[in-house]
């Protein structure tokens, strides 16, 4: 935040001031009480709008032939914060700020009476920024489900085929630079002209060791989620932030709770299309005539699966070897995108990824799951406050998400399409095993159907109270015969279909539950028990893509939570906490003996 804070108040200020589009910027700004009293004030008449009054003062300003200049006398450092959760709610706040200013009509006056140049250089510094670091994320997504939907429907080979998918490359090496390291580059010149460039390349190492870029990486999905929600939707909120210094251990409950909807959501996201990418995607292809082997064909044109074929078992390393793309080179800035979203608040929490702590944190989240009061700590708390928000929307937002939604449902219909061509054209013998078409659809319309059956057994479960036990104990036999039923028809549908597709079902059904999820969300249904249901077993399931990894590498590499309170603190409070952990692991032994022997006193006492 620092380096956040040298960039935007030092750099920034001076080039806004020098291009006059400079606007005021809250406690440090000094205001012309006579001007702005008889301009009508600096408030507005909305709280909403209101976030950002610092910000109007300076459109008005500017409107009526004011300037807003920036004058240095003494550089020194205020209060910031220093927190990771105190960043995303700062960050937030100015984004949700942006995106109320970006839809009122001081904008669009500034818009209207600037010119040309001035124009670009108050876009690129003021409200065009949010607008340009969420067109990038917005980009990313665009770029890979392009991908997957062209590897769905099987376009991608046909266009690497004819070379028309070369700028894809090019495309993900960029956004590399964009998400984190671009970021960097104001920092060099600030600290370069103040103090030396041998120093600011210095200040670069420095940061890029301390992991900076992921720290940007992560704020510029912060800054896309509030700014986009507040676009559509409204509601922009003064979020308190507060300045204390931060070394307290932020719970994964809690963590979960802030980054669920505006990180960790995305980053799993893109896992999971980057590993459909990976599952349906071309990365080589025949790159030679038939001709070749035309005396084998008799002069007679074969089918295009036949020669794709005889190519790769005959003519590998001539046709094929050399067009070979590897699918690391060309998604290895998605994947850094993705892990930075799911992981970065654990590197910048406080023993984030000590054993000790992370047993406490898993318990503490299973609690969290299972509490069903509607209070701040529970889960169901927590969902139903984040879906606030559409209880206040409009009509059209709510058309502009459903829209959005139905990317899943593409996703679905593009796997099951896939499936089908494969079954009936292009691999049949790896696919279907059996000559019996209708058995396939029988036992595939049978597992759907059974956990249907399931899901209304929950419903039902739901609304028996516990004194009816009889109806209970019914009710947990027909969940247990319809699970056993799902499971043995599962099994049976390994005679029929092979392991990797009836994989493939069970995703496809998953994908296209979630998308119902999500359209009983919009429709304000989020209070069903059957949507509460679904959407505590995703946030289950999303905790464990997130927390699995965390608890596998403080399990197995413990080093790395040593590495991780270097990074965040100096050496001499470091080694403090090493001191105070020793000593509490001496304590505790000497602690356990002593109740156990207090208990068994007692026993023998009773006896």
């Amino acid at each position: 935040m620092s380096i956040q804070e040298l960039s935007f108040v030092s750099l920034g200020q001076r080039m806004l001031a020098l291009f006059h589009v400079r606007q005021h910027y809250g406690h440090p700004d000094i205001f012309d009480k006579l001007f702005a009293m008889s301009c009508g004030g600096t408030a507005k008449a909305s709280k909403g709008v209101n976030l950002s009054e610092d910000i109007f003062a300076g459109f008005n300003s500017t409107l009526r032939g004011g300037r807003v200049s920036h004058e240095e006398f003494i550089q020194v450092g205020k209060g910031r914060d220093v927190g990771m959760q105190q960043l995303a709610l700062f960050e937030a706040k100015l984004s949700s700020g942006a995106g109320e200013a970006v839809i009122s009509r001081d904008a669009m006056r500034m818009a209207s009476r600037l010119d040309f140049f001035r124009l670009h250089s108050w876009f690129y510094g003021n409200l065009g920024w949010y607008f340009t670091q969420s067109m990038t994320v917005v980009g990313v997504y665009f770029f890979i489900y392009g991908k997957v939907y062209m590897a769905l429907s099987g376009m991608d080979s046909y266009f690497l085929e004819k070379g028309g998918l070369g700028i894809a490359g090019t495309l993900n090496t960029s956004w590399a630079f964009q998400f984190g390291f671009l970021l960097v580059v104001p920092v060099i010149a600030v600290v370069g002209v103040e103090q030396g460039f041998r120093h600011g390349f210095t200040y670069l190492l420095w940061n890029v060791m301390t992991l900076g870029p992921i720290f940007f990486t992560f704020q510029m999905g912060t800054r896309m989620h509030y700014f986009d929600r507040t676009l559509i939707h409204g509601g922009a909120k003064y979020r308190a932030t507060g300045r204390g210094f931060t070394i307290k251990h932020e719970k994964f409950a809690e963590l979960y709770r802030f980054y669920a909807f505006s990180h960790f959501y995305r980053g799993v996201e893109l896992l999971f299309l980057l590993l459909m990418f990976y599952a349906y995607g071309t990365f080589s292809w025949c790159n030679c005539s038939w001709r070749l082997d035309a005396d084998f064909y008799n002069n007679v044109e074969p089918t295009d699966l036949e020669w794709r074929t005889r190519c790769y078992d005959d003519h590998y390393q001539s046709c094929v070897l050399p067009t070979n793309q590897n699918y690391g080179i060309m998604s290895y800035s998605l994947w850094i995108i993705a892990a930075t979203w799911m992981w970065a608040p654990f590197f910048f929490n406080p023993s984030g990824l000590d054993w000790d702590k992370i047993i406490e944190d898993y318990n503490d989240w299973q609690n969290w799951l299972k509490t069903t009061n509607d209070s701040a700590d529970s889960w169901f708390g927590w969902w139903s406050n984040e879906q606030e928000y559409l209880e206040h929307t409009t009509r059209g937002a709510r058309f502009i998400t459903g829209v959005r939604k139905l990317r899943f449902l593409l996703v679905a219909i593009g796997m099951y399409l896939n499936m089908m061509y494969n079954a009936y054209f292009e691999r049949p013998n790896r696919i279907i095993t059996s000559d019996d078409d209708m058995l396939t659809y029988a036992l595939s319309g049978l597992v759907i159907v059974i956990f249907l059956l399931l899901i209304c057994c929950g419903y039902i479960a739901s609304r028996v109270t516990k004194k009816m036990s009889m109806k209970q104990r019914k009710l947990r036999k027909i969940k247990f015969l319809l699970s056993c039923c799902c499971f043995l028809i599962s099994m049976l549908s390994l005679t029929v279909l092979s392991v990797g597709n009836l994989f493939a079902i069970f995703i496809l059904l998953f994908v296209a539950v979630y998308w119902f999820m999500q359209m009983c969300i919009l429709r304000l249904q989020y209070h069903h028990i059957v949507v509460r249901a679904l959407a505590r077993a995703y946030d289950r399931a999303v905790g464990w893509i997130v927390f699995g990894p965390i608890m596998i590498v403080s399990m197995f590499l413990p080093f790395i939570s040593s590495f991780q309170q270097r990074v965040m603190f100096n050496n001499a409070f470091t080694s403090g906490l090493e001191v105070s952990k020793l000593f509490a692991h001496d304590v505790a032994p000497a602690q356990v003996v002593k109740v156990k022997r207090v208990s068994k006193k007692k026993k023998n006492r009773d006896d």
